[in-house]
């Protein structure tokens, strides 16, 4: 009896494995967008908070509902300045997250993804004739919602919007978070 039950238990767990590998897909991709950040321009007589963004992306779904996806993003550069300071701000770095997926309707499917970001934020300072320089490498939350559109068999428009925060140096207050909206393609193999 108990021979039956594990030969019985062998053959179901094969069974979902070629189930899985069966719907089991990769697939990368790249996107253009506009990073929006929350700083605070109060004093400044110049100040642009948003600049473009880009990002490559690999992943590979389980399942059609669940995956694991990873990228290297690029969130562009922001400034402000008045009449004796200038300063910038820049950040990139890579991000790992989940990614659960909607059934595909009519070739659009929604997902969202909940994961991690190895975030480095740099600024740079001038005041009058003395510059600083000032990196934080750091570890952030990054949670984002989108949208693709399979309009070929392996090929996808893919839209979204993401948050993450950056940290450019020790100071707890040092620190901004992005919102950042691509559009973009991705292939599937």
């Amino acid at each position: 009896m108990f021979k039956k039950n594990i030969l019985a238990a062998a053959f179901m767990l094969t069974g979902l494995t070629f189930a899985v590998s069966a719907t089991a897909q990769v697939y990368v991709g790249a996107a253009l967008g506009q990073a929006r950040w929350d700083i605070d321009c109060t004093g400044a007589t110049t100040c642009k908070t948003s600049d473009t963004s880009y990002k490559f992306i690999g992943g590979y779904d389980f399942t059609r509902i669940f995956g694991l996806e990873a990228s290297y993003f690029s969130l562009g550069e922001l400034s402000a300045s008045n009449a004796t300071t200038k300063g910038e701000m820049r950040a990139k770095g890579v991000e790992f997250s989940g990614v659960v997926r909607t059934p595909q309707i009519v070739g659009l499917s929604g997902f969202a993804k909940l994961g991690v970001a190895a975030v480095k934020g740099e600024t740079n300072g001038t005041i009058g004739t003395i510059s600083a320089v000032s990196s934080k490498s750091s570890a952030q939350a990054v949670y984002g919602l989108g949208l693709t559109y399979l309009f070929t068999e392996k090929t996808s428009l893919r839209a979204e919007v993401e948050r993450r925060k950056v940290k450019v140096s020790d100071i707890s207050t040092a620190s901004a978070t992005a919102t950042n909206f691509s559009i973009g393609i991705q292939a599937s193999y």
